[in-house]
């Protein structure tokens, strides 16, 4: 089997519906859920550990892959997202924890992606926690200017570089220069989605070249762009 069902994107969140296939252990820079449609869900972790269910919530950072050869969703929420705040409050304190059945009831497995994420959203309001306001305003200035270093960024959100990176980090999970190529993997899969090829969507990511491109998607999603493209176009 081949990844070959299809990515939608939205706003700090992207969704995947259809086959899996071979992936590493890999970690991303997302709070992520999967849950099979048809079938459980099997996972390795970090250590040859495995588990099995219905879905998994998985921390930002967690190593992981999917052994099982079927049809999934997958559900990517960046961390500054509402709703990520609002499912790593359902989570103890593991990195990968089965998802709990107020979460998996949401989804339709014969529904769209947008449909999961509107299930999602209405059974779980914005918490109360939010983002630092200062490190809110940085991942906004990031976003619109790709080419921004986070020491620019940072000047004039009241914080220092170094008290910023740790903040961001304590609020994130994981640290900003994570954060940051994430986004870039996100840039370069948009334009393999919207037809270019693989060194223009490297380039667009603002990778040094493709190979750069598809090393860092590996180690964030467990597969090249070139293994990617067909979910993606």
């Amino acid at each position: 089997m081949s990844w070959d069902g299809g990515f939608v994107f939205g706003a700090a969140w992207a969704a995947y519906r259809g086959s899996s296939a071979d992936n590493t252990l890999h970690a991303h820079a997302a709070l992520q859920l999967a849950f099979g449609l048809d079938a459980p869900i099997r996972l390795r972790l970090e250590g040859d550990e495995t588990c099995e269910g219905a879905g998994f919530l998985i921390r930002p950072g967690a190593l992981h892959a999917i052994t099982s050869k079927a049809s999934v969703g997958l559900i990517y929420l960046e961390p500054q997202a509402p709703l990520a705040f609002s499912l790593l409050d359902l989570m103890g304190a593991e990195a990968v924890e089965p998802a709990p059945s107020a979460v998996l009831e949401r989804l339709d497995t014969k529904g769209d992606p947008e449909a999961w994420l509107d299930g999602l959203q209405a059974a779980f309001p914005a918490p109360e926690r939010r983002l630092d306001p200062r490190v809110s305003e940085v991942l906004q200035r990031l976003a619109r200017t790709p080419t921004l270093s986070i020491a620019d960024a940072a000047r004039g959100c009241g914080l220092s570089e170094s008290r910023l990176r740790e903040l961001a980090r304590e609020q994130l999970g994981l640290p900003l220069s994570s954060w940051l190529v994430w986004r870039k993997l996100e840039r370069a899969a948009r334009e393999i989605a919207a037809g270019a090829s693989l060194a223009e969507a490297a380039v667009a990511g603002g990778f040094a070249d493709q190979a750069h491109c598809a090393r860092t998607m590996r180690r964030m999603f467990g597969v090249t762009p070139g293994m990617a493209r067909s979910a993606l176009g």
